[in-house]
């Protein structure tokens, strides 16, 4: 009696579910309704280039003004970086296989010698360090300048934080502390103030953002223990008040920095690991932030550009999906809001953990490069004009 009353309810379920069904679907065909489905797809496949092994991290900048972009991968795996010179029409010069200290897997452009070249800073995980390359007519100079920092560097800023001219740099450290390094325009550093962050924090920016002439570092801290935004306000002379935390608990990673609806303020993007998410805060200009609202993202959202991805003079977001093996394309909405479902493009090998975006064939349109960290290899995605 026991067992044929679960078969009984199971069978009532079955033909309750299939019966509502049909008349959702008769109720849907009826309405003419008809399901989101995802922006255009505006992007197209040009190029696959092979880098070095475990590319975690990318950066494009015109490292030898002859004004196409460049393109740097950060390989862990075997320690090296690649440099790919862009010919200007979406295709590079052969790449140069540049070795590094042990394990980068961050960059970060400033220009630390004052010539009209921009300069590299790579972090070292694996010799407790960074690295500043120099850029020259011909790339990225070999001989370079070579700093000690903390234990496991993660995340390097780049800012002049005490106005003296000379671009400074700010490292993360794995054990929930911030270093601050002012540079003294060679190239090489002196040591300045350590700050907790109370959490690792793998990714920063800076900007001035609440209008006091200052530099602020903003970094996405996360950990076991607590995640947030901290918000360290500068104080003008390369040292920085006590921090602010925004997004308490939505588990950030990487960040970006970007006026999201052009009111002239510098807003922050993140995306995070928790429930598969981006957020999005916009500034008000004064220190203060509106509340954080969520957007969609895919599997594993991790690094991340801004762009106008689909020519409609909108920033956009695409974000590498380290667990779905592609990237996604968020369109923004003229309301301030984001398009649903995504457009995402898969990639060939995977484990997609870096993304960068510049116009790489020189058409005034916003390109996409994205890495398989399984792969090795890089793959350009050129925009292409939708008529409207």
């Amino acid at each position: 009696m026991k067992i044929f009353s679960i078969i009984n309810f199971n069978a009532s379920e079955f033909i309750w579910n299939l019966f509502y069904s049909v008349v959702l679907t008769t109720f849907l065909i009826g309405c003419d309704f008809e399901l989101p489905s995802p922006p255009p797809a505006t992007l197209h496949k040009y190029n696959v280039i092979p880098v070095g092994m475990g590319p975690a991290f990318l950066i494009a900048e015109d490292f030898n003004q002859d004004g196409f972009q460049d393109i740097v991968s950060a390989n862990a795996k075997n320690s090296t970086i690649t440099l790919l010179k862009g010919k200007g029409d979406g295709t590079f010069d052969p790449a140069i296989h540049i070795a590094m200290p042990a394990e980068p897997t961050t960059l970060a452009i400033g220009n630390f010698n004052g010539d009209i070249y921009p300069d590299l800073a790579v972090n070292s995980r694996g010799e407790n360090s960074f690295t500043v390359l120099f850029g020259t007519p011909r790339g990225l100079r070999i001989k370079r300048s070579h700093t000690k920092t903390g234990k496991v560097p993660l995340g390097i800023i780049v800012e002049d934080f005490n106005k003296d001219g000379f671009e400074d740099v700010a490292i993360t450290l794995t054990f929930d502390k911030m270093e601050i390094f002012l540079g003294t325009g060679n190239g090489n550093f002196k040591q300045g103030e350590r700050y907790i962050t109370g959490s690792r924090a793998f990714s920063g920016v800076s900007g001035d953002i609440n209008a006091d002439g200052n530099k602020d570092i903003i970094l996405a801290a996360s950990s076991s223990a607590a995640s947030s935004i901290k918000v360290f306000w500068g104080n003008g002379d390369g040292t920085f008040s006590k921090p602010e935390s925004l997004a308490k608990g939505t588990a950030p990673l990487a960040i970006a920095l970007h006026d999201m609806n052009s009111d002239g303020l510098q807003d922050i993007v993140f995306s995070s690991a928790k429930g598969d998410n981006m957020y999005m805060i916009y500034s008000k200009g004064n220190g203060s932030f509106e509340k954080e609202f969520s957007f969609s993202g895919g599997g594993g959202p991790l690094g991340l550009t801004i762009g106008d991805f689909n020519d409609d003079e909108l920033s956009d977001v695409a974000v590498a999906n380290s667990r779905a093996s592609s990237f996604s394309m968020v369109i923004r909405r003229p309301n301030g809001g984001f398009i649903y479902p995504t457009r995402d493009y898969v990639v060939d090998g995977g484990t997609v953990l870096a993304i960068t975006s510049a116009d790489f064939n020189e058409d005034g349109l916003s390109d996409i490069a994205v890495a398989s960290n399984l792969k090795n290899t890089i793959e350009i995605y050129l925009q292409r004009r939708i008529l409207r």
